[in-house]
């Protein structure tokens, strides 16, 4: 199994800066977005792991990841988040 927990968190296009990996859930990664409060799902099937740099690059815009339903403190992910990402 792989470890990323605080590998950096770019968008795909620009590689701009979201936030660090804190942690892993079924089928998600748990973004801890850089600047505010809020940790949400983003699905590993929309992330490019790069080990040797340690980073993930995701293949969603941040703000569908933003719009996602946050991830509970004690880490608990919300219901609606797989109704979240599966909807077109």
């Amino acid at each position: 199994m792989e470890t990323v927990k605080g590998y950096r968190v770019v968008t795909a296009a620009g590689e701009k800066h979201v936030g660090r990996i804190d942690g892993v859930e079924g089928n998600y990664y748990i973004v801890k977005r850089s600047f505010g409060r809020g940790r949400y799902p983003l699905p590993k099937r929309e992330a490019v792991v790069d080990l040797e740099r340690e980073r993930v690059s995701m293949r969603i815009s941040r703000r569908e990841l933003f719009e996602a339903p946050k991830v509970s403190r004690r880490g608990e992910l919300d219901l609606a988040t797989d109704g979240h990402y599966s909807r077109e």
